[in-house]
């Protein structure tokens, strides 16, 4: 048995169309179809319903569908695993990251790369949900996310560090301020991440816990955007500590720590606690827990 034959069922599942199929294992259709064939033929039962067009996957092919996806990661641990065994890493990781997250994280993945020269990562900027959503897609092998979220079954979240708070601002009354409240910001005109984002859904929260209505007049999903409007105007902003020092702010430029009530917030790890992780992930896994320690 081919395991890239087992790969037909899935990519038929999850595209419904026979073309996009065979796009997505970058073969022609006539291809896919022979494979098909040859794949039904030696197991001996039907797994495809199909007339002109693709159908969908027989009662067979649906109660197969899952073992093939277990024979296929096994497949790949077990050549990542001899690999490991030769002292040669090697494979992907795909990894989603929120944005605030993304300048802190650097440093670990850096790290990490320079230990495992044969491993590439690819990392994508998403939000909290598209992360959960994706995780569970497998489209992704593991995100760095807001912990904050519900319990999610299946789902393991182990904390990387937490995030502090800043007031962002050039206003002359604020300087030499250390710190201040959050029901301060109520006085201030804003300019704020865009609404879809989850760090923002994070300060409206803390907005209404604490009947703050806080006037804001600008939205924005560019920390760019936003960064240039306070260093041009007297707008203020509040960031994750690490933004207070990823631009460069001028000298008149205001970091004021938001406390009353102090806000921090779990960022961490979030995977799918499967049972066989592939070795490039375990040991990815391993090589952040170790800075948490």
């Amino acid at each position: 048995m081919e395991i890239k034959n087992l790969e037909i069922i899935l990519a038929l599942d999850s595209e419904k169309h026979f073309n996009r199929a065979a796009e997505k294992l970058s073969i022609s259709q006539p291809a896919l179809s022979m494979k098909l064939k040859s794949l039904e033929n030696e197991i001996g039962v039907k797994l495809v319903r199909r007339g002109k067009n693709y159908i969908g996957l027989t009662p067979e092919g649906e109660a197969l569908k899952d073992k093939f996806q277990k024979i296929i990661k096994e497949y790949s641990n077990i050549k990542q695993l001899s690999s490991e065994l030769k002292n040669n890493l090697t494979g992907n990781l795909r990894i989603g990251v929120i944005p605030t997250a993304l300048i802190d994280i650097s440093f670990l993945l850096n790290n990490f790369v320079k230990k495992f020269q044969n491993v590439k990562l690819q990392v994508f900027s998403m939000s909290s949900n598209e992360i959960d959503k994706h995780l569970h897609d497998f489209k992704l092998d593991l995100g760095i996310s807001y912990l904050e979220n519900e319990p999610i079954l299946g789902v393991e979240k182990i904390p990387l560090y937490k995030e502090t708070y800043y007031l962002i601002s050039k206003i002359d009354d604020l300087k030499n301020l250390k710190s201040i409240n959050w029901h301060q910001c109520g006085d201030l005109d804003l300019c704020l991440i865009s609404k879809e984002n989850q760090f923002r859904r994070i300060l409206d929260a803390v907005f209404k816990e604490n009947n703050i209505n806080p006037r804001v007049l600008i939205e924005s999903n560019s920390m760019t955007h936003i960064y240039s409007h306070v260093n041009s105007s007297e707008f203020s902003t509040i960031m994750p500590y690490i933004f207070t020092q990823s631009f460069n702010y001028d000298e008149n430029t205001n970091f004021i720590q938001l406390v009353s009530p102090e806000i921090m917030h779990k960022v961490g790890i979030v995977h799918i606690d499967d049972k066989s992780p592939s070795p490039v992930k375990n040991n990815f896994l391993k090589f952040l827990k170790s800075f948490n320690k």
